[in-house]
C-alpha cells in the first residue's frame, strides 16, 4: 500500500500529469455547465408549451363539468356523459390523461374519474390517491390557485401534470382537475443528453490528455525553443527552461546524463572598465562559441546566470565530454587570436554516478565544484581576486 501511495505521489508531482488533470477538470466543469444550461433551457421551453396546452384544455372543459362529480352518489348516466366528453377533449388536445379528484368524508384524496378508464364507463372510481399526487391535490385545496405543472414518474412512464382547483364560489374548493401530458420523450431526451455528455466528456478528456502531453513533451523537450524559454541576449535556453528540463531529467533515467558548467572569467572587470555594452558583447561571443561547439550534436546549452552557462549532455562518456571541452577551448583560442578582447572560461564537468549522486542536482554540484576550483586557479595565476 505504501509503495502504491508513493507511486501515485510521484506521478502527481509530474508537471505533465498536473497539466492533464487541470485540463480534464476544466473540460468536465465546462461540459457540466453546458449540460445544465442546455437541459434547463430545453426543460423550460417544453414546460411552457405543456402549461399552455394544459391551460387551454382546462379552459375548454371547466364549464362543462357536472357538479355531481364531486358528490358521493353520481348517476351513472351523468358520469358516462362527462367521461365521454373528457375523453373526446383528451384525444383532440393530445392529452395523455384527465382525472378528477376530490376529498371524501374521511378527508382522503380520491380519484373519481380517469379518462384512462374510458373502456369501463360504468365503473365510478374511488381510488385513494397517494404520494406526490395526493400532495399536489391537497395543495390545491389549501391554496386554491394554479401554479406550473410537475414532472411525475410512474410505472407507466414520465408525465407532466397540471392541477386545477374547481370551486363554486371562488373560495371553497370542491374538486381538482388533473391534466397529464406524456413527457416520456422529454425524459428520454434528458437521458440521451446525459449519456452524450458523459461520452463527450470522456472523449474530450482523452483528447486533451493526449494533446496536453504532446504539447508538454514538445515544450519540455530540451531541443525545443521559443520566445518563452530562450535567453534573448545569447539565443541559448534560459534559466526557467533549465529548471523545467532538470525536473524532467530527474523524473527519468538520470544515468544517461552529464553536465558541463561554465563561468566567464573577468566579466565584472569588463563591465566596470569598458561598460555593460562591452560586457554584453563578451557574453554573446562566449555564447557563439558554445553554439558552434554544439553544432551537429544534441547537447543543450543554457544561460543560467549573468556569466554562467550550463550544457546538458546525454549518452556520452567522460572521454567524449573532455573532447567536447577541448573543442570549446580551441574555439576560444581561435577567437582570441582575431579579437582584441581576450575571452576565458572556467569549466567543470561531471557525469551522473549512482555511487556519488542521489539525483542529477548533485551531479551539477560536482561539476560546479570543479568549475569553481578551475576559476580559483585562474585568478590565482593572474594574481587577481575572483569577482
Amino acid at each position: 500500500m505504501g509503495k502504491l501511495k508513493k507511486f501515485f505521489k510521484r506521478q502527481i508531482e509530474k508537471v505533465n500529469v498536473q497539466v492533464s488533470m487541470l485540463t480534464c477538470a476544466l473540460i468536465i466543469f465546462s461540459c457540466i455547465i453546458i449540460y445544465l444550461v442546455t437541459s434547463g433551457i430545453m426543460t423550460s421551453i417544453l414546460t411552457d408549451a405543456y402549461d399552455e396546452r394544459a391551460n387551454l384544455t382546462f379552459q375548454t372543459i371547466e364549464s362543462h363539468l357536472d357538479n355531481r362529480l364531486y358528490e358521493d352518489n353520481m348517476p351513472s348516466g351523468a358520469f358516462n356523459s362527462v367521461m365521454s366528453y373528457l375523453t373526446a377533449v383528451k384525444d383532440n388536445m393530445a392529452i395523455y390523461d384527465i382525472c378528477v379528484y376530490r376529498k371524501d368524508s374521511d378527508n382522503n384524496i380520491i380519484c373519481v374519474l380517469d379518462t384512462k378508464n374510458a373502456d369501463n364507463p360504468n365503473a365510478v372510481r374511488k381510488e385513494i390517491a397517494s404520494g406526490k399526487i395526493e400532495k399536489y391535490v391537497n395543495d390545491m385545496y389549501i391554496r386554491n390557485y394554479v401554479h406550473s405543472g410537475k414532472f411525475l414518474f410512474t410505472d407507466k412512464g414520465c408525465r407532466y401534470m397540471n392541477f386545477y382547483p374547481v370551486s363554486s364560489d371562488g373560495r371553497n374548493v370542491k374538486g381538482v382537475i388533473g391534466i397529464a401530458i406524456n413527457a416520456w420523450n422529454v425524459y428520454t431526451a434528458k437521458i440521451i443528453l446525459k449519456i452524450l455528455a458523459t461520452i463527450i466528456i470522456f472523449l474530450c478528456c482523452l483528447i486533451s490528455i493526449r494533446f496536453s502531453n504532446k504539447i508538454f513533451r514538445k515544450i519540455s523537450n530540451p531541443l525545443y525553443q521559443d520566445a518563452s524559454n530562450t535567453d534573448t541576449l545569447t539565443g541559448l535556453k534560459n534559466k526557467n527552461s533549465f529548471a523545467v528540463d532538470l525536473h524532467n531529467i530527474e523524473e527519468g533515467n538520470t544515468d544517461r546524463y552529464a553536465v558541463i558548467t561554465i563561468d566567464l572569467n573577468g566579466l565584472k572587470h569588463i563591465n566596470d572598465t569598458r561598460g555593460h555594452q562591452a560586457g554584453d558583447m563578451y557574453i554573446q561571443r562566449a555564447a557563439k562559441i558554445l553554439h558552434t561547439a554544439m553544432e551537429n550534436t544534441d547537447f543543450i546549452g543554457y544561460r543560467v546566470g549573468g556569466d554562467e552557462f550550463t550544457i546538458v549532455i546525454k549518452d556520452k562518456s567522460l572521454e567524449e565530454i573532455k573532447k567536447f571541452i577541448d573543442r570549446i577551448n580551441e574555439l576560444i583560442d581561435e577567437g582570441n587570436n582575431t579579437n582584441g578582447m581576450t575571452l576565458t572560461m572556467s569549466i567543470g564537468y561531471a557525469k551522473f554516478d549512482k555511487k556519488k549522486d542521489r539525483n542529477f542536482s548533485m551531479t551539477i554540484e560536482r561539476s560546479d565544484a570543479m568549475m569553481d576550483e578551475n576559476r580559483r586557479m585562474y585568478y590565482k595565476m593572474k594574481n587577481m581576486t575572483p569577482r
